[in-house]
Formats: structure tokens, sequence, C-alpha cells
């Protein structure tokens, strides 16, 4: 996930130089953008200068927006609303498609977990806050339970991971590509995201830099959607260099992207519609205290400020 900031280096007056950091989570999309060096190019050209640094969560990235320390970021839909609820301000400017088969629950291969129905009283761990528990909530709520009737373990992926390898929790829900990841190593899918939830990733801006620098939002998004373009339509030059970045094999990584495309768009009304319905579920599930009006939030490229 990708992300921009316009790095201060105020004298007196909000002076800001034309150096532009750039945090990424290690994902096909970050990656490929900056081996490739064609954004530092274009932005070189603007007389911006381009550095990198790595985050690694979807709410650390929208921390540091909100703090000011970064001007665009990638995360996300749940992490986003859940900083949105807590008084965050930024606005969506991009997304991708929704992509439901890359989260799902996790089960051993010999586990006697064989339904959704068979997670009651059931130790299940998952990341709190984020998109695995609003699907486990909704898997849950359509087979009639809740998170009253299992026993929940909050645990990050890396955490999450080896209780689930001990046999110390019995289920794991999660996203790619921690769940490709366990089920190449014989694990089931119990369930995935399809026909619950939507699941995207998105990509946001501060107000401030949407308001003053639209033209360089614009420029990103062109990258960024370019190359999701290029992974599409070839996954092993992505899958190659993720393997060498994370150790996972580049034949993982290529089952991972596969299950998802990787196109990036301005925003559309069926990404604001989804994200309004999961903003309406997450404070009826009382997993937020206040509302959300993602309308509020949004730019697109056209917008007059």
């Amino acid at each position: 996930m990708l992300l921009l900031t316009a790095c201060g280096k105020a004298t007196g007056s909000n002076v800001t130089s034309k150096e532009l950091r750039i945090g990424y989570q290690k994902n096909g999309t970050s990656l490929l953008l900056k081996n490739k060096g064609l954004l530092e190019k274009d932005l070189k050209e603007s007389g911006y200068k381009v550095e990198w640094s790595e985050f690694n969560t979807g709410s650390s990235i929208l921390e540091a927006l909100n703090a000011g320390s970064i001007d665009i970021a990638g995360a996300g839909d749940i992490p986003s609303i859940f900083a949105l609820s807590k008084g965050s301000d930024f606005k969506y400017i991009a997304s991708e498609p929704s992509s439901p088969k890359t989260e799902g629950i996790l089960v051993s291969k010999d586990s006697s977990i064989k339904s959704l129905k068979d997670l009651k009283g059931k130790k299940i761990a998952f990341n709190k806050a984020s998109i695995a528990q609003y699907l486990l909530n909704q898997a849950l709520a359509s087979v009639e339970l809740t998170l009253n009737d299992i026993e929940p373990m909050y645990l990050n992926p890396p955490d999450a991971s080896i209780a689930f390898e001990q046999g110390q929790v019995d289920a794991w829900v999660v996203w790619d590509p921690y769940m490709t990841v366990s089920e190449s190593k014989g694990n089931v899918i119990l369930q995935d995201a399809q026909g619950i939830v939507p699941l995207r990733s998105f990509y946001f801006s501060s107000s401030k830099l949407a308001e003053k620098h639209p033209e360089i939002i614009k420029k990103i998004v062109h990258h960024i959607a370019d190359t999701g373009k290029g992974i599409n339509e070839n996954p092993l030059e992505a899958a190659t260099l993720l393997e060498k970045e994370t150790n996972i094999p580049a034949e993982t990584w290529e089952k991972v992207l596969g299950r998802k495309e990787s196109d990036v768009h301005f925003m559309e009304q069926e990404a604001v519609n989804d994200l309004q319905a999961e903003a309406d579920d997450l404070l009826k599930l009382k997993l937020i205290d206040q509302g959300v009006k993602i309308a509020d939030h949004v730019w697109y490229p056209d917008k007059k400020e």
C-alpha cells in the first residue's frame, strides 16, 4: 500500500520543500512501483525528490496520515472507517476492485470444524479493529451466531500465525498473503469473504494536499493504476520481486495476485456505497462509537475546490 508526503522543512511560516516521502507495505503494486522508478522520474520533472519508507499496518499508515507526517496513504476499508470514526481527517482518492477471495477463516486440515456453525465455542484468532473482525462478525451472523458465542483471541497476523500453527487457537481469520501462505502448508479455508463482505484497498490523501496539489494526486494514482495493470498482465514479475523481499515463494505470490484484480481507479460510487454500508454495520455492531458519512471524505479528480 502506497503513501506519499510532502516532507516539510519549515522556516517559520509553513514553508514546505519539494521532497515527497513514500511509505509502503510489501505488496505487489507498491514494490513494483518502487522498483521501476517511473514515479520518481515523473515527479523529478516536476521538481520533487522522492524517498521511500516502509509501514507494517494500515492502522499505522492512517495514524501517520492523520498526524500530518504523510500526505498520501494506502490501507484497507475497515481500518479507514475506524480512523474516521475517531476523528481522523483525510480524503479517499482511489480504490481497487473488491477482492473477497483474498481473506478468509482458516482451520487446520484435520480440524473438526467443517462449517461456520461449528465455530461456536471455539478459540478464534483475528486482528482487532480490522477487516478480519468485520468478516468474522458477519460470517457468524449468517448462521445466527455472534462474538459472544466464540472465544475471541485478539492477535496480529504474525502472532496469530504462531498460535494457529501450534494449535493454541481453533481458527484464524486473516487476509493475504498470510491466508495463502497458511493454505500452502495444508491448512483449509473454511470460508472466504465472498458473498459476506466486500474487501477493498483504498488510497487516501490529506485534505490539505487534495486542496493545494491535486495534480500530484492525479500523477500518483495514474502511476499506481499503470503498475496494477502491469501486474494483471504479468503477475510473475511482481511475484518474483515479492519473493526477494519477503522470502515467500513466487508461486505463492502468484496465487495471491491471482485472487484479485490489481486495477486502481479514482473513487467510484459502488466503492462509496460499500464503504457506507460497512460503516453503518460497524456502528450497529457497536464496533465504532460515532457514525461516519463516507461522502464527506471523498475526493474526485474533477472536483472544484
